[in-house]
């Protein structure tokens, strides 16, 4: 029986990355987009291992939306820095410069994104803009409002 509208991630393959000057140490599998399952956007499930990373880069056609399933690390918006948690969630609008670090030393960051206007990266408008900057600071803690 064919999966119209349901696709199990554990039955797709990870997408062939290279580790590269802007990516490294990640694994990703697109589940709606260009994957199992057509459509004009795009959701993608990654995994960051311990010390993975996806440097400066920005989409220049497409915004992102990202949460966080497991896993720590941190996450550059323009010049702000946020802590990644389980259970975050980010909004990144088409042009706004980004990139996301793993600093964990044995666990992965698991992530499901969409690009609400593409159906693959390839689509997203995407430019490197350079290395995570050297001297990140650690984002201050913030007490919830009540």
């Amino acid at each position: 029986m064919s999966q119209k509208y349901m696709v199990n991630y554990e039955k797709i393959k990870d997408l062939p990355l290279v580790s590269r000057e802007d990516f490294a140490g990640n694994s990703a599998r697109i589940l709606i987009g260009a994957g199992a399952i057509k459509s004009h956007g795009c959701m993608f499930r990654a995994t960051f291992r311990p010390g993975g990373f996806h440097a400066t880069h920005l989409h220049a056609k497409c915004d992102e939306f990202v949460y966080i399933i497991s896993g720590h690390g941190l996450k550059g918006v323009e010049d702000e820095v946020y802590e990644l948690r389980p259970g975050c969630a980010y909004y990144l609008p088409k042009g706004v410069p980004h990139w996301m670090l793993n600093t964990h030393a044995t666990e992965n960051i698991e992530v499901v994104g969409f690009y609400p206007n593409s159906p693959d990266f390839d689509g997203t408008g995407y430019k490197y803009l350079g290395p995570i900057p050297k001297k990140v600071k650690r984002p201050k803690k913030r007490t919830q409002q009540k």
